[in-house]
C-alpha cells in the first residue's frame, strides 16, 4: 500500500474538490488553492458541480443495467450525494467500496461509514490494484463473480505515464465479471486550452496532472466498449433537463462509461456437442 504523509499545510485534490462542491471537509490550504483556481478558471465550480451530476447519471445508468456493486477509486471523502447514497436511493442492498490514499479522506470516510453494512472505505493507492482488490473491505462487500462498476472519476489524470495507466485499467477490468462497467472522467485541454493551462500554472510545486485528449484515454480501454454518447464533456454525458445550467463555454474534463469485454463463449469440442 502506498500512502501520503499527512500535511494540513499542503492542499489535497480531494479536499479542494470538496470545497468547490460546497463541502466542509477542507482546510485553509485547500480553500486558498481553490480560490486561485477559480481566479484562473471561473467556471471551475460549475465544472465540479457538473461532474457530480454526471456521477449521479452514470450511477443510475449502472443500476438500471442491473449493476449493484461499485468500486470508487480515488473517491475522496464520501460527502452528501456520494455513490453509496445515490445507490441506496434505487436499491438499499447496493454495495459501494471507496478507495483513497489521502490520509484525511480515508480516515473521515472510515468514520462516516462505520457500522454500514453496504459501504466501506479502503486506505490504499489506486495505482496498486492488487492491494485494492485484496483489501479486507473489498473482499467483504464486493462479489467479483457478479458485475461491478469501477468508478475512476477525476483520478486518471493523476497517473503519469510511468504509472502505466492502461495496464492499471486492464488489471481492474480483468478482475470483473461479464456485464461490468467502467466509468472514467479526465482533466483535459482539448476543449479550453487556456483555462486548463492556467490552472496548471497555479498548482503547487508537484507533478502536474496529465492532460490527455479523448483519443489517448480511449486507447487505454482495451476491449472495453464505450456506451453512447462516448467520451464527451461531463455536462453533456446523457444530460437531464436540470443539467442545462451547468454547461460552460470552457469544459475542463470529459467523461465516458464503458462496458468491459464479456467472457468469450467456450469453443465447441471436436464432437460438436
Amino acid at each position: 500500500m502506498i500512502t501520503r504523509t499527512l500535511d494540513l499545510d499542503r492542499p489535497s485534490d480531494a479536499r479542494v474538490h470538496d470545497y468547490l462542491l460546497g463541502g466542509g471537509s477542507n482546510f485553509a490550504a485547500d480553500r486558498a488553492l481553490a480560490r486561485r483556481i477559480l481566479a484562473q478558471a471561473p467556471y471551475a465550480r460549475l465544472e465540479a458541480l457538473a461532474a457530480r451530476n454526471c456521477l449521479r447519471r452514470m450511477m443510475r445508468t449502472c443500476l438500471d443495467q442491473g449493476v449493484q456493486q461499485f468500486l470508487d477509486l480515488g473517491s475522496g471523502i464520501p460527502i452528501a450525494g456520494s455513490p453509496h447514497e445515490i445507490a441506496a436511493e434505487a436499491d438499499p442492498a447496493a454495495r459501494v467500496v471507496y478507495v483513497d490514499n489521502e490520509q484525511i479522506a480515508a480516515t473521515q470516510g472510515q468514520l462516516l461509514l462505520a457500522g454500514s453494512a453496504t459501504a466501506a472505505m479502503v486506505h490504499a493507492d489506486v495505482r496498486d490494484p492488487e492491494s485494492v482488490l485484496a483489501a479486507e473491505e473489498t473482499r467483504r462487500l464486493l462479489d467479483f463473480d457478479q458485475p461491478v462498476a469501477v468508478l475512476m472519476l477525476g483520478v486518471l489524470h493523476q497517473f503519469g505515464e510511468h504509472h502505466q495507466p492502461a495496464e492499471v485499467i486492464r488489471h481492474y477490468t480483468g478482475a470483473l465479471a461479464p456485464g461490468s462497467l467502467l466509468a472514467l472522467s479526465h482533466f483535459t485541454d482539448e476543449f479550453a486550452p487556456k483555462p486548463a493551462h492556467d490552472i496548471l500554472a497555479v498548482l503547487p510545486d508537484c507533478p502536474p496532472p496529465a492532460m490527455r485528449d479523448r483519443a489517448t484515454v480511449l486507447s487505454f480501454l482495451g476491449d472495453a466498449e464505450p456506451l453512447e454518447p462516448g467520451a464527451v464533456p461531463v455536462a453533456d454525458w446523457r444530460p437531464e433537463p436540470g443539467d442545462a445550467d451547468l454547461r460552460t463555454p470552457e469544459p475542463l474534463s470529459f467523461a465516458l462509461l464503458a462496458r468491459t469485454a464479456p467472457t468469450p463463449p467456450p469453443h465447441p469440442n471436436s464432437s460438436g456437442i
